[in-house]
């Protein structure tokens, strides 16, 4: 259950601002506009601090709100309502500035907020506000509601009917990001590198060093994208519910945090020694369980190619823009550019095949029965390297392998020939 934040003058007497209570107690739309009204309502009527009574008037002059129309379906007696003599001059329409939140609305809806777990909603709505408007220590609106004819029974019985409350109500709020995502240092050492390699190979002036300065542009425009490619998992993941990867630090972009023994160094160099086939040699394990349903865990899966691709547009724009010419500069970085460009191609390709252990097959797998899922868990990495055999071995397999990754960069307008110089240079 939540707990609202420190009050915003430091003090319970001063209240808080609807900002600082929706921090820890998820709202419907509904639900806040009651709130807002209330706060208007109480200025209004020349209270210090929203009580309470201003949140059931709010709620009683609302009438598109879901709560008023519950009064109505359930024959509450709306006139004795609206007769209270506090209430008679409001007019809901007119503007001002929002009172502070006291604390006895406060623990109204901390009650409401309760009332929602209880029946499995994740957001509290303006029918929660009313059920708790009925608790006994509301005392003054838990009068009015019942002697207008409202019982606790009659609105939880609304409450759990089919189709009673807004499916936002029913939906998971997504996580606050806040603390959660941050930039490690780490993430500086192969964007350095990158930036140091393009900067060395634009200028041109040091031709004997063309070799090194490709390897690092290419290697650490990499590395960045390879940091990019797992945070998309983590991040998709932790909207999903997953809140283990924000305490792995795979939300920190650090490249150490996903090194993986295999993926990371091995096959990678090899790949990209093969024929500038780009792996995103890292790994972050996520827990399934925890995300909210299938969706969400394809999404997360879905998210590392569609990382890599949103990166090689970010690298490649030139090209696209100047419809693969090469405007100005060096034709050794505009290469090393290219080839990088296609090596990010490859990889999304490569992690689109619906096999395991790559990202297509991680697509599929919430949707596959748990016979199949457990037989590709089993087969482990065997798959991977039969792929890499029959890349190796070149082929059909090859050759269509290659084929979607230069039709896909002659999307972006790459030439082939700089990717083919680019792979030259980057080559020892």
């Amino acid at each position: 259950m939540a707990t609202s934040p420190q009050p915003f003058g430091g003090s319970a007497t001063e209240g808080w601002t609807l900002k600082q209570i929706a921090n820890d107690i998820p709202l419907t739309a509904s639900a806040r506009e009651v709130i807002e009204l209330a706060q208007r309502l109480a200025t209004a009527s020349g209270a210090a601090r929203t009580e309470p009574t201003h949140v059931l008037a709010a709620i009683v002059l609302s009438p598109g709100n879901p709560a008023h129309k519950a009064l109505v379906a359930l024959n509450v007696n709306m006139e004795s309502l609206r007769s209270a003599s506090e209430w008679r001059d409001l007019d809901p329409a007119r503007p001002a500035a929002p009172a502070p939140i006291g604390p006895a609305t406060r623990y109204l809806l901390i009650n409401a907020h309760r009332e929602a777990e209880q029946i499995g909603h994740y957001r509290v709505d303006a029918l929660h506000l009313l059920l708790a408007l009925l608790y006994k220590d509301s005392t003054t609106t838990a009068q009015r509601l019942e002697t207008a004819g409202l019982s606790i029974y009659a609105i939880r019985q609304h409450l759990t009917a089919p189709g009673s409350t807004p499916k936002e109500a029913r939906q998971r709020p997504l996580p606050r990001l806040d603390g959660a995502v941050r930039v490690s240092p780490v993430f500086g050492i192969p964007v350095g590198a990158m930036l140091v390699g393009g900067v060395g190979l634009w200028s041109g002036a040091l031709p004997s060093l063309t070799l090194p300065l490709t390897i690092l542009f290419v290697v650490g425009g990499w590395v960045t994208s390879l940091c990019i490619h797992e945070f998309g998992h983590a991040f998709i993941a932790y909207l999903g519910g997953d809140r283990s990867v924000a305490s792995a630090g795979y939300l920190s972009l650090n490249p150490l945090k996903y090194i993986h023994p295999l993926l990371s160094i091995g096959l990678p160099v090899v790949f990209l020694l093969l024929g500038g086939i780009g792996i995103p040699g890292g790994a972050v394990y996520l827990n399934e369980q925890a995300i909210r349903n299938n969706r969400w865990r394809s999404f997360a899966s879905a998210a590392g190619p569609v990382s890599n691709l949103l990166f090689a547009i970010l690298i490649g724009w030139p090209f696209l823009v100047f419809q693969g010419t090469v405007p100005f500069g060096n034709e050794q970085f505009w290469a090393a550019l290219a080839f990088l460009v296609f090596v990010e191609l490859s990889a999304v390709v490569l992690n689109l095949i619906p096999i395991p252990p790559f990202d297509g097959f991680g697509i599929i797998a919430p949707w596959l029965s748990i016979e199949l899922r457990i037989l590709a868990n089993r087969l482990g990495m065997l798959p991977l390297l039969v792929l890499f055999f029959l890349l190796w071995q070149g082929g059909p397999v090859s050759a269509t392998f290659s084929n979607l990754v230069y039709d896909l960069s002659s999307l972006l307008s790459i030439p082939p020939d700089l990717v083919f110089l680019g792979h030259q240079q980057f080559l020892p």
